[in-house]
């Protein structure tokens, strides 16, 4: 991550974990994980507070970057085992 793609995420949306795992598919507790993993930036509003933000355009990325991982490796196996021939 370098400085110009943090600044294009922080002038977007924000997303809580809840609308995070939405996106992502999985569950609040694996986006947590992923922030605790650095894979995603999150912050608290309210430094005594438990709500998470995450910039929803860094989350959207994550997702489509996933989404063309599942497919290359689908095509992957497909070739390899010869499933649809």
């Amino acid at each position: 991550m370098d400085d110009v793609t943090i600044k294009q995420w922080s002038a977007g949306p924000r997303c809580t974990v809840a609308e995070a795992a939405e996106l992502l598919s999985t569950s609040p507790q694996t986006v947590r994980r992923m922030v605790r993993l650095g894979q995603l930036i999150a912050w608290r509003p309210n430094p005594q507070g438990r709500k998470l933000l995450l910039y929803r355009r860094q989350v959207e990325s994550l997702a489509v970057s996933v989404q063309a991982r599942a497919v290359s490796q689908a095509r992957l196996l497909q070739t390899t085992f010869n499933f649809y021939n």
